[in-house]
Formats: structure tokens, C-alpha cells, sequence
């Protein structure tokens, strides 16, 4: 009865009349949706072609309690673009409001996302139905591969060379000064070696020497964090980068050591891998951030190496173990299936090595977090086997 109403004459009409935008009669899209607390939609732009058909209008009828505020989450929030046609930023808050119905036309650049449901009480559910108007496809809505936005290569961190430290004799002084001893003792490697052989990953715990993990940490404030720059487009990724590192000086010689052919050298004993070029970032997950996955911007394989730069909680605090429920953690995929899952931890390495059939994404932080996450993430590549 609602479908029929919708896309009948009466109302196709006047959402015509309203929008000044050509619609077809007699079809539509329509589904009921149910966020509940800590659900969310991420940004994204509804452009869906069908034929000769395209999706003109999304829209939104809105059936939550009538209670329902801005601090209760849910918002559809409209982005805006910039001249290469990425969302920028969210420039428009729609709150629901029960019985109420919001819309905007598709296209392109129509980047949207439903903002997180924060509610205290989980018993209340933002409840819509939603779907889209559609119209005749033209020229300019067509879906031919010149018209496809094509992602710069700035949005993947820069692979180069690992840098000289020190030479080969040198190496167990600066490993002693960074690495926990454990770590270099032969047995161990050996074993890390066996177990990264037979899962194509590991986890080394405690991974730094605990005096220079602690002095890490003391870098590591709001002030340290300050500069740092959001990374985007926000349909690709959103988190804090600390991209200068000059007036840093213990955060800058590790970022140098972990980038050096020393540390190379250390990641060939435990994965028997040799590795000649890496990429580097220095960053911070806040509520709200994540990466997503694109067909346009697929990181190179290569063997991933995440420290965790997490602050320590006591074992005896509710929160010290990491809760699935928060987000946050790195997830591995290949076609629909999920093959690893990566927590955030404190003063913990991993590596894991990814071929071009894996991806991988950090999923959604959410506001029942009870910290964020910061970390150093790289990508170290193999020497060619023709060098």
C-alpha cells in the first residue's frame, strides 16, 4: 500500500514538482531499516544504475520515537565535494524526527552517511524505511569507465627504499636498544619463524624494549597529536596522521629504525621474508574513524607490520580487554570471507603477510570505545626475484 502510494502519480509528482527532476512511475525501491545503538552507514554516494534507469532520488521516512534528539545519534549527514568530485566534509545534518520524510537527489557526488546511533537507553531503535526514486539515465549519469572518479596516489602511504642505519655488524646493538631481549634470543626467532611460516602471521607481544615503549608513550600526548592531519576521502578512510615528525625526537628515531634495513634485517630473522621497501604511517584512530575498502586505491601485497602504540590498562580495569563490540580492530578478507582479525593492543607488533587476494580494513571505532588507538603502520615489500 505505502510502495503503491510512492510511486503513484500523486506523489511522483509532486517530487517532481519539488525537485524539478524527471521520474518514472510505478517503481521504486523500499525496505525498512533498524539501527540500533553503535549501528552506523558510512559515506558512500547511492549512484546505482539499472539499464536504462538510474537512481534520481534516496529518501528517508522516519519512524522513531518522538523523543527522539540529536544526542541520540542517527543523523543523515549530507557531504559536500571538491573539484575531483571526493566528499570533503559533512555540511548538513538531518535529525530524524518521527512522521517526518527527507530526501536528496543521487548522483555522483550525492556522498551521505548515518551518522552513529548514540542512545543511552538500547531499548530505542531508529526505525525508517527508506529506498530510492528512479529516472532515466542520461549522458550525464551514465556509468562508462571515463565518467568513474580515479583516485589519486596520494591516498596510499608511499612506498620507498629502506634506509642505511647501521651496518650488519651494528644490528644487535640497535635492535637491544629498541626490542624487547625476548625477541632476540635464536630460539625465539626460530619459533616465530615457525609459527609466521604456518599462518602467514603473528602477534609478538611487548614488543619494545619497556624503557623505550615508556618513553614513547611520553611523546605521545594531545600536543603530539595536535598537527597531526585527518586523512581522506572520506569514502576511502578517516583517521589522524602525524605526517612531520622533526620536533619529535624519540617518535622520529623509532619511525627511522623501524624504516631502516636494520629492522628489515630483524623482520628476515623472524620471517625469513627480504625486504628492501616499506611504507610508513604514523597514526590515530579517534571515535569515528576507520578505512574502508576500494576498488580504486587496493594497497600492494606485502607484508604487513602494525605496532600498537596503545597506553597500558591495568588487568584488574573492566576495559582492559579489548571488546569486539567497540570496533577498532584490522580485519582480513578474501572474497566474503573473513581470515584474520587484528585487535588493538598495547606495545604489540604484527605481521602479517598479504598476497593480492587479501584486503584489509580498520572497522569502525565506535562511541562506546573507552580509548583510541594509535599506532605505527607499515607495508614492507619483498626484493624482486630478478634483482
Amino acid at each position: 500500500m505505502l510502495r503503491d502510494y510512492l510511486s503513484g502519480e500523486e506523489f511522483v509528482g509532486f517530487m517532481e514538482k519539488i525537485t524539478g527532476t524527471e521520474l518514472v512511475r510505478g517503481y521504486l525501491d523500499l525496505a525498512a531499516q533498524r539501527y540500533k545503538k553503535g549501528n552506523h552507514l558510512l559515506c558512500h554516494d547511492d549512484d546505482v544504475h539499472r539499464g536504462k534507469m538510474t537512481r534520481k532520488i534516496a529518501y528517508i521516512i522516519y519512524l522513531v520515537d518522538e523523543e527522539w534528539s540529536e544526542e541520540d545519534g542517527g543523523a543523515l549527514g549530507l557531504f559536500d565535494s571538491d573539484d575531483s568530485r571526493y566528499p570533503t566534509k559533512v555540511v548538513s545534518h538531518i535529525v530524524p524526527e518521527f512522521n517526518s520524510i527527507g530526501f536528496f537527489l543521487t548522483g555522483m557526488v550525492s556522498y551521505h552517511t548515518v551518522e552513529e546511533v548514540t542512545v543511552a537507553d538500547q531499548k530505542r531503535e531508529r526505525w525508517s524505511v527508506t529506498g530510492w526514486f528512479y529516472g532515466p539515465a542520461t549522458e550525464n549519469n551514465t556509468t562508462e569507465e571515463n565518467t568513474l572518479q580515479i583516485l589519486p596516489s596520494s591516498v596510499l602511504p608511499q612506498v620507498s627504499p629502506l634506509e642505511h642505519l647501521v651496518d650488519t655488524k651494528d644490528d644487535q646493538t640497535q635492535w637491544a636498544k629498541w626490542i624487547n631481549p625476548d625477541y632476540l634470543k635464536a630460539a625465539v626467532q626460530v619459533q616465530i619463524q615457525d609459527t609466521f611460516m604456518e599462518q602467514s602471521s603473528v602477534e609478538l607481544h611487548n614488543f619494545l624494549h619497556p624503557k623505550a615503549f615508556q618513553s614513547i608513550l611520553s611523546c605521545l600526548s594531545q600536543e603530539f597529536w595536535h598537527s597531526a592531519s585527518l586523512k581522506g576521502p572520506a569514502h576511502l578512510r578517516s583517521y589522524l596522521e602525524k605526517e612531520s615528525l622533526a620536533s619529535d625526537t624519540d617518535i622520529r628515531e623509532l619511525a627511522g629504525f623501524l624504516r631502516s634495513d636494520s629492522f628489515g634485517r630483524f623482520l628476515a630473522s623472524v620471517t625469513s621474508l627480504q625486504l628492501v621497501d616499506a611504507s610508513q604511517q604514523v597514526r590515530r584512530f579517534n571515535k569515528g574513524h576507520y578505512t574502508l575498502i576500494h576498488d580504486q586505491a587496493l594497497e600492494p601485497a606485502g607484508l604487513d607490520v602494525t605496532l600498537s602504540l596503545m597506553p597500558p590498562v591495568p588487568k584488574e580495569d573492566p576495559h582492559a580487554e579489548w571488546d569486539e563490540s567497540w570496533g577498532g580492530a584490522t580485519h582480513y578478507v578474501a572474497d566474503k570471507d573473513e581470515l584474520l582479525r587484528i585487535s588493538p593492543d598495547s606495545n604489540s607488533l604484527s605481521l602479517v603477510l598479504r598476497d593480492e587476494g587479501t584486503l584489509r580494513f580498520v572497522k569502525y571505532l565506535n562511541h562506546m570505545a573507552p580509548r583510541d588507538i594509535q599506532e605505527i603502520s607499515m607495508v614492507f615489500t619483498e626484493q624482486n626475484e630478478d634483482e
